[in-house]
Order: C-alpha cells, then sequence, then structure tokens
C-alpha cells in the first residue's frame, strides 16, 4: 500500500466514524449498526466500528450480538499485540525477512498502525530495500504528519539514495555476518568519528577495515577514509588478539546522526588463542544480545528513548506493554530475548 491509498482508507474511515457517532447521537441506532457493519466490511480489523456496532447493538436489545461484537474487538487488539511482540522478536535476532513480513501483516489489517510501518521501513531499510522502506515511512507520515521518528528515517535514506550499493570491492556481506556468534562476533558503536564525516554514505551491510594502530584500533571506509575508532576496552582486546593472530572482518549496521554501529566477527582464531573469545559473554565488554537489530552498540545501553526509533512514537495505550518492559530486562541481562495517530 502506498501513502495515496492510506490517506483514502484513512480518510473514508474518518468519515465513515463521524457519521455513525452522529446517528447514535440522535438515537438512530438500526442505521448507525448498518454503518459500522459497513466499515468493518471494508476494514475488517477496525476495532473502533466493532466496538461502536456493540454499542449500536445494544441499544436496539441484541446483547448476545453486541457480546460477540465486543469479543471480536477484544480478539483483534491482542491479536495486534501478540504480532507486534513477534516483530520486534524478528528484529531483535537480526532476522529482517521475517519482520517484514510479520509488519506486513499488520498493516494489512491494522493500516492506522503507525509502529508497524516504522518497523517495516527499519526493516526494509536493512534488507537494501531503501525504495520500499521510503514508503512504508511515508505511510508513517500520513498517519502522524509530526513523526519524528518516520521524518528522521526518510530523511536519513533520502541522503543515502545516491549511494550504489552494489560498488565493486566486495562492500556487502553475507547474512551470516549479521548473526552474533557467542565469543566470535560482537556489536560496536563507534567512537571518535571525524566531524567532517558524512555518515550518509555508508549503508548498512557494508564492509568496513579494521586496522591496529598504537592506541587501539581504527575503522576505514571502503575508500580507506577513517570513519571512528573501536571503543577503548574492547580496541586493546581485540588488538592484542590480532598481534596474536586472529583476523577478524566488520560491516556497518547502522549509520546516522546518532553515530556508526558496526558488528564484528571474529574470522579466525590462531591456535595459540583457541581459549580465549574474543568477544566475553560477560556484559562488560560485549553483551550477546543482537542490539544491532535495533541500532544499538555498546554504548548505548540505557537510552531506551532510542529503541522506539524503529517502533511507536504515537502508541495507543497498552502499547507499551508490548514494548517497554521487555526491552530494559534484555539490556541489562536481567530478562530473555523473548496510535494510534489516526486523523480522527
Amino acid at each position: 500500500m502506498n501513502s495515496k491509498e492510506l490517506a483514502g482508507i484513512l480518510s473514508l474511515r474518518k468519515e465513515k466514524a463521524k457519521e455513525a457517532e452522529q446517528l447514535m447521537l440522535y438515537s438512530l441506532f438500526e442505521e448507525a449498526v448498518e454503518v459500522n457493519l459497513a466499515m468493518i466490511d471494508i476494514n475488517p480489523g477496525d476495532q473502533r466500528a466493532y466496538n461502536r456496532l456493540g454499542d449500536a447493538l445494544l441499544k436496539i436489545g441484541k446483547s448476545a450480538e453486541a457480546h460477540n461484537a465486543f469479543q471480536t474487538s477484544i480478539l483483534l487488539e491482542k491479536t495486534r499485540k501478540e504480532n507486534t511482540k513477534r516483530a520486534v522478536e524478528c528484529a531483535m535476532k537480526p532476522d529482517w525477512a521475517g519482520a517484514i513480513q510479520i509488519n506486513s501483516e499488520i498493516v494489512e489489517k491494522f493500516p492506522w498502525d503507525l509502529e508497524s510501518y516504522n518497523r517495516l521501513g527499519k526493516a526494509y531499510s536493512e534488507r537494501g530495500q531503501n525504495k520500499k522502506a521510503l514508503q512504508a515511512f511515508q505511510c508513517a507520515l500520513v498517519i502522524s504528519p509530526n513523526s519524528p521518528i518516520a521524518k528522521k528515517n526518510m530523511k536519513r535514506l533520502e541522503k543515502t539514495a545516491t549511494v550504489k550499493t552494489n560498488k565493486a570491492g566486495g562492500t556487502t556481506t553475507s547474512n551470516r555476518s549479521f548473526i552474533e556468534e557467542t565469543g566470535r562476533t560482537g556489536v560496536t558503536k563507534l567512537v571518535n568519528i571525524p566531524r567532517s564525516f558524512d555518515v550518509g554514505n555508508l549503508v548498512s551491510g557494508h564492509s568496513v577495515d579494521l586496522i591496529t594502530v598504537d592506541r587501539g584500533m581504527r575503522i576505514l571506509d571502503g575508500k580507506g577514509m577513517e570513519i571512528g575508532s573501536i571503543e577503548p576496552k574492547l580496541a586493546l582486546r581485540l588488538k592484542k588478539l590480532v598481534e596474536g593472530g586472529n583476523t577478524y572482518s566488520a560491516n556497518i549496521t547502522s549509520a546516522g546522526d546518532d553515530g556508526i554501529t558496526v558488528i564484528i566477527r571474529e574470522t579466525y582464531r590462531h591456535p595459540s588463542q583457541l581459549n580465549k573469545a574474543s568477544f566475553p559473554a560477560k556484559s562488560g565488554v560485549l553483551g550477546d544480545i543482537p542490539m544491532a537489530a535495533l541500532g544499538y552498540g555498546l554504548n548505548d545501553v540505557g537510552k531506551l528513548a532510542d529503541l522506539k526509533d524503529w517502533s511507536d512514537d504515537d502508541t495507543e495505550s497498552g502499547d507499551e506493554e508490548v514494548f517497554s518492559p521487555m526491552i530494559p530486562k534484555i539490556l541489562s541481562g536481567e530478562g530473555p530475548l523473548g496510535e494510534e495517530g489516526v486523523l480522527d
């Protein structure tokens, strides 16, 4: 669905919702039933239409049918929240193909769900499908014209639209590079990024080079330009392992105004270092949680507000129960992995 089609759906929904409310106001309950049934026929996932239908049915004495309408409304909300949780879990793995599928299913049934369009845009951008990502964020702006999340990410995608994703020199990576293996891969946010460097030239998935220097390790882009350094504690550890014979590869997982995040993967472990994990499971260096899924890095723990960059910024009451409680527990190691800004 494109933004124009979505605008039409939301406009009709708004118009018919007002009509149904006016009919109820003038005690034209049977007519209100018909209008709400027509809305449900167009949008079977319209929870609000089911609630209004239940109210109208009660007014004409059809309590059993009203009960069914209310139950359907409750079931729809439960389904939406369960699918939201599944979509977030896919992003945390990260499983972007799965995230695209689940979020697409949500917006097909609930086309006014802002957070799903933001997550869908994130998933598409991670797969390099920038055109579809832009379309998803445009839909988010139809629902919530002032959505800072959609605006920020549209700006980022438009900025990188001119970047060739198929440059020579092996700048892309296989899916395996984005799978975190305990002890062998880790995600970190770069430090000391040159002020003059344009992060818009970086694309998620592109490979970058690691070089050791006297005081740590630096990261270079495909053109040999320095884009930042690995944070000191981790850099010191990796530098010693490289000097001992290990080799590593690295890829961009996210790049934007909030920084650059990379995933580093051990590609060879020297026999003399067989018992030395590159990335200890202890949270002191790098955790095992694939925080790259949401653009998170080593230095981001605690910045919970940023987790909504790819989710909701105008959620309905109750949405936080799906999102917020789980994430802090994951980041702190205490727990397992696991709107409607409608134009009303």
